[in-house]
């Protein structure tokens, strides 16, 4: 569904919440959208500009599952089978306002008092280079009038054709796209082997995708983007970034990071710019549910009878899962702790329980914890690569990690046989 069908239709649900009244970009909009987390919100009226901002629009799983029209129990399957079966990605001319590169004209939030600057949140930034595509989110914060310091992860596709890119002398160019659908957004937090265009997953979540051509570069956008910022990361520049509030709602640290220079903003009539809260819900989900699947996929290739797969709030939807399996050796929580690494190596805390636990009912965990964990059946692990969000890791994210055996042996002594069965009614009311 499109950026502004998806407002649309929540104005029309009832569920999004107008802003009227004048609202400042600095630290405001970041207070009101803490404020009604969870709830979509358009603040109509934004100080010095003419954009509205939108914010909180898929703050919740029911908000994310509904706007790609599918029902929560189905995410893992539906994502994984986009992933696996790319759709159509077709060329249109995209009905566009081409602007100077003044970044005056868009509403970039200032979300807390220790931030580099005004950032943006929600780019998702399209590249090229050879016969290499790439689109990825990453954070931007504005640095000139014209000028961003972007965080590229290490040794992720981007980073890699910049690199090269930069050993030849050249600019990598790019488009920044911001106010997208929902499959966009999804498919640009989606991790994918390289070589593999993560925009044939947003068609398959939204039937089929629309691209026009950059006026500046060779990098392609989705039509109905409501803002691009065109432009090129330079070969030959670099600035710090940071301090910023990531995931874990806590400060990532301070790094040197390649400088973008936009050559031109690109708008359709009456846009509105997306803006998402570091730290806030929809920014944990729209970064963590998209690794659900590829958790899954480890553990399916590992052999194992996976029932489900979910990152915790407790974890930031980042750095601690819960994974339920169908037992057939008391090895395979082992087994699939190790895989759940695998599919997603930030994790710092995995905990497998049984196939009939509800992995996002805490209560349920809690118990399966508490009751079926003994001293040995934990594993430990130091000195490993997981996250640089951890603040117990190092700013290169070696740290621990600890995965919980909390599953019920197949085998029990008569002595614990009832202490172990669970109670169940004679027949349901």
């Amino acid at each position: 569904m499109r950026f502004r069908e998806s407002l649309s239709k929540l104005d029309s649900q009832g569920l999004l919440t107008r802003v009227a009244r004048p609202v400042s970009a600095k630290y405001e909009i970041a207070a009101l959208l803490k404020k009604y987390e969870g709830k979509p919100v358009l603040f109509e009226n934004v100080v010095g500009g003419s954009v509205p901002v939108a914010g909180n629009l898929l703050s919740s799983m029911d908000l994310l599952c509904e706007s790609i029209g599918i029902k929560k129990e189905d995410w893992i399957e539906t994502v994984s089978q986009a992933i696996h079966n790319p759709g159509v990605i077709t060329e249109a001319r995209g009905e566009f306002e081409y602007l100077e590169p003044d970044l005056d004209l868009v509403p970039i939030l200032t979300h807390y008092p220790n931030d580099q600057g005004p950032y943006v949140t929600s780019g998702i930034v399209f590249a090229q280079r050879g016969n290499l595509r790439n689109m990825s989110f990453h954070r931007l914060s504005r640095i000139g009038k014209d000028r961003f310091v972007g965080r590229l992860v290490e040794k992720r596709d981007l980073h890699t054709m910049y690199l090269d890119a930069r050993e030849h002398g050249e600019d990598l160019g790019v488009s920044i796209a911001i106010g997208n659908r929902s499959g966009v957004l999804l498919a640009g937090a989606t991790s994918v082997e390289r070589g593999l265009y993560e925009l044939g997953i947003a068609a398959a979540l939204e039937n089929g995708i629309e691209v026009t051509k950059a006026r500046t570069n060779d990098t392609r956008y989705p039509t109905d983007t409501e803002i691009v910022l065109e432009g090129k990361i330079l070969h030959d520049e670099t600035s710090k970034e940071g301090p910023f509030v990531d995931l874990t709602n806590t400060y990532d640290v301070v790094r040197v990071q390649p400088v973008f220079v936009i050559d031109k903003i690109v708008m359709r009539r009456n846009a509105v710019y997306h803006a998402l809260l570091p730290g806030g819900n929809e920014h944990r989900l729209l970064m963590g549910a998209p690794r659900t699947p590829t958790i899954y996929k480890a553990l399916k290739d590992a052999g194992l009878d996976v029932r489900n797969v979910y990152l915790t709030e407790g974890g930031s939807g980042w750095l601690d899962a819960v994974v339920s399996i169908q037992k057939r050796s008391d090895a395979d929580a082992r087994a699939a702790i190790d895989s759940a690494i695998q599919g997603h190596r930030s994790l710092k805390r995995i905990t497998i329980v049984d196939a009939d636990v509800d992995v996002t009912n805490p209560a349920e965990v809690t118990y399966a914890v508490t009751m079926y964990w003994d001293a040995g059946k934990e594993v430990v692990m130091k000195g490993v690569k997981g996250s640089s969000l951890d603040p117990m890791a190092t700013p290169e994210g070696i740290g621990s990690k600890l995965g919980i055996d909390a599953t019920r042996p197949l085998v029990v002594p008569p002595e614990k046989a009832l202490k172990m069965k669970k109670a169940e009614l004679a027949f349901e009311v």
